[in-house]
């Protein structure tokens, strides 16, 4: 533990003294570009040692799911604090940011092999359906109603009457986030402790696949609402969502034959990294979501590439790293927004998230045997609901769109602390939580169920 409370502050002190560096550069010219690069290397490389030696300790520790750290220093280092100003403009990391999104896509669209489905307990479709659809359903018609009458109840903020789409918009985004759950509480209370039944693969089940349908949801926004060039000819809805699934299947394939399966780890990382950049660079090319590009993608290169299910053992273990970095430029990428306003749109987010959460627990439970508590498992955003945030910040602004990505941030940092002690009590009274681990052991939760 010693070891921990030492190496915070050191690579604390570290990023602060590269960031005054680069700070003092400038913006301009090759010092404040050298600037740049470090800076993103420096925050790669800590994420990657404070993930698989700090963070991971401390959240088996303490059942947390840690990131508000994360995104106190994006805070500090972008364009809110003009002093420091290290990202004043974001440009140049931009495509930093898309393969980090892309790497969460790609991830979520490897989850998706038949092998594997062929397995799941019938019971988690009713999970995948009704957790994932009554809460978007809720908390998307809400926020839509809430950014076009707020100006009523709430003065002297409204929106203008030109942006009713901007509006819209970011009610499906919040949609899009609302419905998003994550897994990650489930590896780590699996760090800790000995887990047996069923209960514990059907809801992780259900939150990998239930990823897989919001963010195909979400590439809808992005073809529903395309951001086209100024007197560039418009194409309809359908146009652009099927060039998102053919782009992301057409490169799957493509890459598929430069992958023979049996490359080592670093070979199939360093493959990875350029197949994921070159995915999510053409997505935001076209104005389109990089992770519905990449879930395309992802879905044919773990169905038909030679070795895929390695492909999809090396995008897992390095989630947490990837996660960290979208954390920290979460951070810098956000605007401070009207207090009053993003607290009631907050309050009202989660208890319309978790309400509707409620609901479908007790419809899913109906005349099966299921309990009507399994929303405690289901509360937690994780990594999809991030990398949507970032991505839907870097396309759309407006004031719809601040307060609805302050809104996200704030749900993430709230439920990622508190779903780990919820989902344990869960499996604690389903009678699933055989001991704890010592600090040495380690075991993981199965994929799909018996």
């Amino acid at each position: 533990m010693a070891g921990i409370v030492i190496a915070l502050p050191v690579l604390w002190l570290a990023m602060t003294a590269v960031a005054s560096a680069a700070s003092d550069a400038g913006p301009k010219g090759s010092a404040g570009e050298l600037g740049t690069v470090v800076i993103l290397v420096v925050v790669i490389g800590a994420a990657y040692v404070l993930a698989h030696n700090v963070v991971e300790r401390l959240q088996r520790r303490f059942l947390v799911v840690s990131g508000a750290e994360y995104l106190l220093l994006g805070v500090l280092l972008g364009p809110t604090f003009p002093a420091i100003g290290v990202f004043d403009n974001i440009t140049g990391i931009v495509p930093i940011i898309a393969l980090a999104a892309g790497w969460v896509g790609l991830l979520r669209g490897t989850d998706f092999n038949f092998a594997s489905l062929q397995k799941l307990d019938p019971a988690t479709w009713r999970i995948v359906f009704l957790h994932h659809l009554l809460p978007g359903i809720a908390v998307g018609a809400s926020a839509f109603y809430f950014f076009t009458e707020s100006g009523l109840l709430f003065e002297p903020w409204q929106l203008r009457a030109e942006e009713p789409r901007t509006a819209m918009l970011s009610a499906a985004a919040l949609a899009c986030f609302a419905a998003a759950d994550s897994a990650e509480p489930f590896d780590l209370l699996s760090r800790r402790y000995e887990i047996s039944g069923r209960l514990s693969p059907l809801l992780r089940n259900g939150t990998r696949l239930g990823d897989i349908l919001v963010i195909l949801a979400f590439g809808l926004i992005f073809c529903v609402f395309h951001e086209s060039a100024p007197g560039a000819q418009q194409y309809s809805p359908s146009l652009w969502a099927w060039v998102t699934v053919l782009l992301g299947a057409a490169l799957g394939f493509l890459f598929s034959l430069f992958l023979a399966g049996d490359e080592s780890d670093n070979s199939r990382f360093l493959a990875l990294v350029g197949i994921i950049a070159f995915a999510s660079g053409g997505a935001y090319f076209l104005e389109l979501s990089p992770l519905a590009v990449n879930l395309s993608m992802g879905f044919v290169l773990v169905n038909f590439a030679r070795g895929g299910h390695l492909l999809h053992s090396t995008l897992e273990s390095t989630e947490r790293p990837m996660a960290i970095v979208l954390l920290f430029f979460a951070g810098a990428l956000w605007k401070p927004t009207d207090l009053q306003i993003t607290l009631i749109a907050l309050g009202g987010f989660l208890l319309l998230r978790t309400t509707a959460k409620w609901l479908a627990s007790v419809v899913a439970a109906w005349g099966t045997s299921l309990r009507k508590d399994l929303f405690r498992g289901l509360l937690a955003h994780g990594d999809v609901t991030l990398a949507m945030a970032v991505s839907f910040r870097l396309v759309y602004q407006g004031g719809a769109a601040d307060i609805a990505y302050s809104v996200v941030l704030g749900s993430i940092i709230i439920n990622d602390l508190l779903a780990p002690r919820l989902l344990r009590g869960l499996l604690a009274d389903q009678g699933e939580i055989q001991r704890e681990l010592r600090e040495d052991s380690s075991t993981s939760l199965e994929v799909s169920a018996k």
